[in-house]
């Protein structure tokens, strides 16, 4: 029990000082004025209410019928009647007449020694039904049993140790805020005038949550404690005392350690997400209803085309999301232009929704949010976390990569991964069909090693690569047809770059060199390098060895490109706002010689590739 608490506690302070608690930041800054009780009593609120929803909130509402959106949405109307109540007293004193007559837990009574505070507990309970914290396994955990019922002593002590943990920011913050109220002149002086304003900022959150305004604040911030979190989380003993709480065991019969019929998943979770792996049969889908962007429900297990070569190629990825969870919707975006690539090639994504908050229930809800996110692959709804729990999931976002004969290559928690994840998409799609012709890479560094094979870096000899005439260009050409070979920039796999290869940091080239010879390749100026790109950190070039149809660089950042062709020609060429392909040739005719590129700072490149 006590190891659950500390899990608890440990887990919710962790989230709460995530980019989750900015939308309630400024209304508990503000409502945390006057007496000294009063923030310990938002804080107390905000705890409870927060606790209560989520142990309770999905299986009181299923028992009176009612839909899952309605306790955010009473959430909202009590912050408009706070707000209310701020600006205009006799309705204040109305709203704070209920909660007079609570007492406060006796430690506040010692710690403040004042009276009158009670009143902040309800503006914490508006606050706690609003509060939608960054999901991690504890929440997981929590939300897993409440969904399902599967409710015991275990879970409580989680559940009120994670709102405890989560709360305690936000105390800090509600301190501050009371401090500040007392010490300023100003706010005493004003003090009628500030209480309005507070109001003011409080109508404000409701009308912003209701617009769901915060999340796209959300989705622009990184999740600075997502490494934290991880760390933590995936403890061996954090994990077993998490899986006692949802009821999942594996294989081996040890509590979270994967799905009934997936012994294997939770050695790859954590595994490096670069490499294909045997993690054992995929789990069959359970429970999963209100399918949409499909026919018919999809089952990972089924094969597209039998053994490899004799059929279309077919690839699942399963992925587990919920609609809310801001880690979530950065993914999707990722994941909606994956599938959008590749659905042509045989990859299918399922959008496994496992709701977080009562209100991710319904369907409506589900539907619209995928629509505004652009997801046209198909979705199911996994309400009851029958599907959850046969995968033994532990996060929003996680996804389950999976072959065409039904065994699950690749797992990864979290955001990121996205190169790697599209490279072995990439590879699984040609191990079903060996023929087949994928188009560019979606992600930067998404090219697979057959890539190279068909006209990559892997599929040229290191040994013949020379220095003189065309640089050891005669196992390359057989392999593809003459034109360059893929050429990668970084540091980690630079071996066309004229001196063979070179070191990352800071460098500064000189700008008067020789035109290399193909594939070679020559930086001019000042670069930043990196494992895998190269960055401009002042005036900066590039000379390519070229031949070939099609020439394409994968970049990102922002900027103009100015290409030189071998005939003396110029181009210049927006680098687009998603990170990607862009097209430097393209033509019915061969192009040979030496290109040269002119990058500006605040433009990163990753690698060449041909056609």
């Amino acid at each position: 029990m006590w190891e659950l608490v500390l899990i608890g506690l440990i887990g919710g302070a962790v989230t709460g000082v995530s980019p989750c608690i900015l939308p309630v930041l400024p209304v508990v800054l503000v409502v945390s004025g006057g007496d000294r009780r009063r923030p310990f009593a938002v804080a107390l609120g905000i705890a409870v209410s927060f606790a209560a929803i989520t142990l309770l909130g999905t299986v009181v509402l299923s028992a009176l019928g009612l839909p899952g959106g309605v306790l955010r949405w009473v959430g909202i109307a009590l912050l408009v009647a706070v707000g209310v109540g701020m600006i205009v007293p006799a309705v204040g004193e109305l709203l704070e007449r209920p909660f007079s007559r609570l007492r406060m837990p006796g430690w506040i009574d010692r710690r403040t020694r004042t009276g009158g505070g009670a009143g902040g507990f309800g503006v914490g309970l508006a606050l706690g039904a609003v509060y939608v914290p960054c999901a991690g396994p504890v929440l997981a955990a929590v939300t897993v049993a409440g969904a399902t019922g599967d409710i015991g002593w275990g879970t409580v002590a989680l559940t009120v140790a994670f709102a405890v943990g989560a709360c305690s920011p936000l105390l800090f913050f509600a301190l501050a805020g009371n401090r500040i109220g007392q010490r300023a002149a100003v706010v005493r002086r004003h003090r009628t005038a500030v209480t309005r304003v507070a109001g003011a900022v409080v109508l404000l959150l409701a009308v912003a949550l209701a617009a769901d305004a915060p999340a796209r604040l959300q989705r622009a911030l990184p999740d600075w404690t997502a490494g934290v979190q991880r760390a933590f989380t995936d403890d061996a003993g954090v994990r077993r005392a998490l899986g006692r709480v949802t009821g999942g065991h594996g294989a081996d019969g040890d509590p979270g350690q994967g799905g009934a019929e997936g012994g294997s998943l939770d050695a790859c979770r954590s595994a490096s997400p670069d490499e294909l792996r045997d993690c054992g049969p995929a789990p069959a889908f359970r429970g999963l209803e209100g399918w949409f962007n499909t026919d018919a429900p999809v089952d990972p297990r089924s094969p597209g085309g039998g053994t490899p070569g004799t059929g279309p190629a077919h690839v699942t990825l399963v992925d587990f999301w919920a609609y809310a969870c801001i880690n979530c919707q950065r993914a999707n975006t990722h994941l909606t232009a994956l599938s959008d690539r590749y659905r042509a090639h045989g990859l299918t994504v399922v959008g496994v929704h496992a709701p977080e908050y009562p209100f991710e229930q319904e369907a409506g809800n589900v539907r619209a949010a995928a629509r505004d996110a652009g997801i046209t692959y198909p979705v199911a709804q996994d309400n009851s976390f029958a599907t959850w729990r046969a995968y033994g999931n532990r996060y929003w976002p996680a996804h389950y990569l999976v072959d065409h004969a039904g065994t699950v290559r690749q797992v990864h928690e979290g955001e990121g991964a996205y190169a790697e994840t599209e490279r072995l998409v990439r590879a699984l799609i040609r191990e079903a069909d060996p023929g087949a012709r994928l188009p560019a890479p979606v992600e930067p560094g998404g090219a697979d090693g057959d890539d190279a094979a068909r006209g990559g870096a892997t599929g040229t000899s290191e040994a013949g690569a020379g220095t003189s005439g065309t640089a050891g260009t005669g196992g390359a050409d057989r392999l593809t047809g003459g034109r360059n070979p893929e050429t990668y920039l970084g540091a980690e796999r630079s071996r066309f770059h004229t001196d063979h290869g070179h070191t990352a940091g800071t460098h500064s080239f000189p700008t008067d060199v020789p035109e290399p010879r193909r594939p070679r390749y020559t930086l001019t100026g000042d670069w930043r390098i990196d494992g895998q790109s190269v960055t401009p950190t002042g005036p900066a070039g590039l000379l390519l060895g070229v031949r070939g149809r099609i020439v394409q660089v994968v970049a990102s950042g922002s900027g103009t490109l100015r290409t030189t062709l071998p005939d003396g020609s110029t181009r210049n060429i927006p680098v687009p706002s998603t990170p990607g392909s862009v097209d430097l040739v393209s033509g019915p005719t061969v192009t040979e010689g030496t290109l040269r590129l002119d990058v500006p700072e605040g433009v990163t490149l990753y690698s060449f590739t041909f056609g």
